[in-house]
């Protein structure tokens, strides 16, 4: 390996990514991306099915992408990493984890797991269930969903942190898990109403949009968050208003200190939905 990399280097990469959306021409997403063009020995993949092409990109972004299978194809990655002897049924912190048929329909980051769950981050993919992705995505996922089918281990400096029983790899030492940073204790200054009014451009309006997204208020973004205001934010506006409307009433859509108060308690998990 070029350099020490770690699993919490490329999910970072990979977390930096959520909400990067491929281009659009004809009234349809078109695969055109960037993860292909900054890519060494995948600039052809432009404009092709790119989910294994943004694991890669994550990898070399971290410092080496030779710590993945280098491939836009996941039959071909779950094949090197057989061949590795670093595949597993059994989910991984760093993980590249594969779904579908042998693993070859569609790919992702597993950035953590429970007994129960994953919780991934995947490109090429989507928030509304259809079949044609369009960005950088955070998901969850059961472990036993048929959908999921196994886990490459990437070739991190560490020892990975697996629930396989078997998975062993002496004299690699357990990575260090960072400090969370504490949680702010109270939201953000209140900047002024005209930053939410439809139409509006500022990073407020996308700050907000997160916020409105992470409580799960009022329709799912098609693209966003993002820095404008549109009709579908101030439908989301009124969804919190509406349940809280005696604190938050009438429900408007427009966005005063209260309202801007609240998304931020909901969404840090300071006030109960």
């Amino acid at each position: 390996m070029a350099a020490e990399i770690n699993a919490a280097d490329v999910i970072s990469k990979a977390r930096s990514e959520v909400g990067h959306h491929e281009g659009r021409s004809g009234g349809h997403w078109n695969n055109d991306q960037k993860y292909s063009k900054e890519t060494p020995g995948l600039q052809w993949s432009n404009f092709m099915a790119w989910c294994c092409t943004f694991i890669v990109w994550c990898a070399n972004k971290a410092g080496d992408k030779t710590i993945v299978p280098v491939t836009a194809s996941c039959i071909n990655a779950v094949n090197t990493y057989r061949a590795w002897k670093r595949f597993s049924y059994f989910p991984a912190t760093g993980a590249q984890v594969f779904f579908g048929p042998n693993g070859g329909r569609h790919t992702g980051l597993c950035i953590r797991w429970s007994k129960t769950h994953i919780w991934t981050i995947e490109g090429n993919t989507n928030d509304d269930g259809s079949p044609e992705g369009d960005g950088v995505y955070e998901k969850q996922y059961l472990r036993t969903d048929p959908y999921v089918y196994g886990y490459g281990y990437p070739k991190y400096a560490h020892a990975m942190d697996s629930a396989d029983p078997d998975w062993n790899e002496p004299g690699k030492a357990p990575e260090k898990k960072p400090t969370p940073p504490p949680a702010p204790a109270k939201a953000p200054a209140f900047p002024g109403r005209e930053y939410f009014r439809l139409g509006a451009k500022n990073k407020y309006a996308k700050q907000l949009q997160t916020w409105l997204a992470k409580g799960g208020w009022g329709p799912k973004y098609q693209v966003g968050p993002s820095e404008t205001m549109s009709k579908i934010d101030l439908d989301k506006v009124k969804a919190l208003q509406k349940h809280y409307l005696s604190a938050l009433g009438p429900a408007d859509g427009l966005t005063g200190p209260k309202t801007w108060q609240y998304a931020w308690e909901v969404a840090n998990g300071k006030r109960k939905k």
